[in-house]
């Protein structure tokens, strides 16, 4: 894939087309508007129905979604899990013959009693330990591939976890985005309050106000995520400590 950098000729015709719209943007709206006089209360006041709007529109879309899409996000965390369970079990179990081929190897070595002829004991040692390695490596050998399979089958399933959980956020970002641009359409906006419109440049004013439109149902879309995340991490802690006290309590 084609990496978009500054010497991209895409990129400098985006730049160059972006100039002529802001151009054209600032000739059909020469006059500026007269900002009114605010203070940080009437900001508060401004911003406090984005706010609660957006509280509305994550906790329907928390429903919506978690409804539409919940279902298989659980199955794919179970499936996981249960890959996790499976691999540290397997890890244990190797860890184990591990140890116990090893200890047998050392019974043996101390009562392999004296080495045959034109051999030394060093030697010996060495042949029995190699041996050892030999057999070990081929005992473990379908107990690794095993392990091996395993762990490709959980990165499998947490690739698609993080691919389904992406869309699925995809999916709420756009349907916030889209929801909050109609309720600024309708006419909840967050800089039209601030300023004086001059309705004898009505060019200027449809400008304006599609950008104000664009511009509040961003802030109403971020701030849904970001009270999103905030409960996430609400709800992540009081799962977390609810399970230290359920261990805790059969400990």
């Amino acid at each position: 894939m084609r990496k978009f950098s500054p010497e991209f000729p895409l990129f400098i015709f985006l730049v160059f087309l972006s100039f002529l719209v802001v151009t054209l943007l600032a000739w059909l709206s020469p006059q500026p508007f007269i900002i009114k006089t605010f203070g940080l209360n009437d900001i508060i006041q401004l911003l406090a129905l984005p706010f609660f709007i957006s509280l509305l529109l994550e906790r329907s879309l928390e429903v919506f979604i978690t409804t539409w899409r919940g279902a298989k996000a659980e199955k794919l965390d179970v499936a996981v899990q249960q890959q996790n369970i499976l691999i540290s079990e397997k890890r244990r179990f190797i860890e184990v013959q591990q140890k116990q081929r090893q200890s047998a190897a050392l019974e043996f070595n101390q009562v392999s009693g004296l080495p045959p002829e034109g051999m030394s004991l060093e030697q010996q040692i060495i042949q029995n330990f190699a041996q050892n390695q030999e057999e070990l490596l081929n005992t473990m050998k379908p107990h690794l591939d095993d392990l091996s399979t395993k762990i490709n089958e959980l990165n499998q399933k947490e690739t698609e976890r993080i691919a389904y959980k992406s869309d699925t956020r995809i999916i709420a970002l756009w349907t916030s985005l889209l929801s909050g641009i109609l309720i600024s359409t309708i006419g909840i906006r967050s800089i039209e309050p601030l300023v004086i419109i001059d309705s004898s440049n009505p060019t200027q004013i449809i400008i304006f106000r599609c950008f104000d439109i664009f511009l509040t149902g961003g802030l109403i879309a971020g701030g849904s995520e970001g009270i999103h995340k905030l409960i996430q991490v609400f709800v992540n802690f009081m799962e977390a400590t609810s399970k230290q006290i359920r261990n805790r309590n059969f400990s």
